[in-house]
């Protein structure tokens, strides 16, 4: 049922909890930087055919956005949201080994193990170009790809300013603060079920793990935003260019969804969660 941390491509200690939430607000995720909401429901595919239009009517506003002002594949919230619950639901039913042959002709290559590739280059609309910027820029690949930048009109001024951005702004953190909340509010929703005896619904861990990977996503979405103030317009076109026509493969792969649902469920009932997962949010945990 996760959605990021299935898709493939081919440390510093954390401030105190207080500079987390300050650095969310700074960068636009306030908003989610909100409790567990128990009655909100993780979107789910009803069939394919619904999903195939669903699907193909964002790729038409992706496509769209894509060629007039992709800076907007950063800065649009909505969008990004939109995008999210789209991927959310194919890779729930890709959980589920639901047949997806219907979503062919929208860059899905099934593979014999249940798993399903694609071609980024052809289909950028099922991209996270918010964590391709991440990723890059955070990571060693971060310098190996100066020069490229730097000859489409980078100045070394603009390296400097991106690395400076990098070492000040921390995204793991930005996703720790924001996740905090939702997880003090989910183990509280359990301990609710546990106390009267009672099952906890498969809906409600389902519906924890669409709204901690949302709100990780949105951290992700923040800080490359973030990012884009520091630079120039100029430079920030070039920034979204070089990263755009990075030809990739992704591959999206099964996950068991019981075993998913009873880690969390495992999680969440240590003795000392709480405990654990605040000093991880402060930076505190050995």
């Amino acid at each position: 049922m996760h959605v990021t941390p299935h898709h493939q491509r081919h440390r510093n200690r954390k401030p105190p909890l207080a500079a987390l939430l300050a650095l969310a607000l700074g960068l636009g995720v306030a908003a989610h930087a909100v409790g567990f909401d128990e009655k909100l429901k993780a979107p789910a595919m009803k069939n394919a055919a619904e999903l195939r239009s669903q699907a193909q009517s964002f790729a038409t506003t992706f496509g769209g956005i894509r060629a007039a002002s992709p800076t907007q594949l950063i800065t649009n919230a909505s969008l990004a949201r939109r995008q999210f619950d789209l991927k959310w639901q194919v890779q729930q039913a890709i959980d589920q080994r639901k047949p997806l042959d219907e979503l062919a002709d929208l860059g899905f290559v099934k593979k014999a193990d249940g798993s399903y590739s694609i071609d980024m280059a052809a289909h950028p609309e099922w991209d996270d170009l918010p964590l391709v910027m991440v990723a890059v820029l955070t990571g060693p690949s971060f310098d190996q790809l100066v020069p490229a930048l730097i000859q489409r009109g980078f100045r070394p001024e603009d390296v400097e300013t991106a690395k400076r951005y990098v070492a000040t702004h921390d995204r793991r953190a930005m996703a720790a603060s924001v996740g905090l909340p939702l997880a003090l509010g989910f183990g509280r929703a359990v301990g609710k079920y546990d106390k009267i005896k009672r099952s906890v619904p498969e809906s409600l861990v389902v519906s924890y793990m669409y709204q901690q990977q949302r709100a990780a996503g949105e951290a992700s979405r923040a800080w490359s935003e973030g990012m884009l103030k520091e630079l120039d317009a100029q430079r920030g076109r070039i920034l979204l260019s070089t990263l755009m026509e990075m030809n990739t493969q992704a591959t999206w792969t099964p996950e068991d969804p019981a075993a998913a649902i009873a880690e969390k469920l495992a999680q969440v009932r240590q003795p000392d969660f709480e405990k654990q997962i605040s000093a991880e949010a402060n930076g505190d945990a050995p």
